[in-house]
């Protein structure tokens, strides 16, 4: 009895940490992911302090970057400038922060969501704002450079 007691605990165990190891190796970045760097101009200017975000169908997380003075970016989905997910992407560009998106109203901020919201923009239209209304695309390649190049216009 007490053998048989001890063999379903050490099954057990090699459960749990089967069940660990498998959560840990699909919560971070995988083979299908590649670097993702680029730019953003407006106008023939680089668009500086922009948050770029590529939304594809095969990921639940977004990939991200923030854009330098020079309007350059790299993207981040699970860790620091690790890409995006290999496959398509609709692309939005916001020149909001999170922190003015979180002091708009609630109105506001479902009209940035559609790309509708038309105060303060810095000349920069609001439709970009929006991965349904940018417009925008990119295909992320599982070989090659994966940078882009968007030049967003009125």
């Amino acid at each position: 009895m007490m053998a048989k007691s001890l063999a379903i605990s050490k099954l057990q165990i090699v459960a749990i940490w089967f069940s660990a190891l498998v959560t840990l190796v699909g919560c971070g970045a995988d083979s299908n992911m590649r670097p993702v760097t680029g730019e953003v101009v407006f106008k023939g200017k680089p668009v500086a302090d922009a948050k770029v975000m590529f939304m594809s169908p095969a990921s639940a997380r977004t990939a991200s970057g923030q854009t330098n003075p020079a309007g350059e970016f790299a993207l981040t989905t699970f860790e620091d400038k690790d890409g995006a997910v290999i496959g398509e992407h609709r692309v939005a560009v916001s020149i909001f922060t999170d922190e003015a998106v979180s002091k708009m109203s609630l109105a506001d901020q479902e009209a940035l969501g559609r790309g509708l919201y038309k105060s303060g923009l810095g000349g920069v239209p609001p439709r970009y704002a929006a991965h349904a209304t940018s417009g925008l695309t990119a295909v992320v390649e599982a070989r090659g450079k994966n940078h882009f190049r968007f030049e967003l216009t009125d």
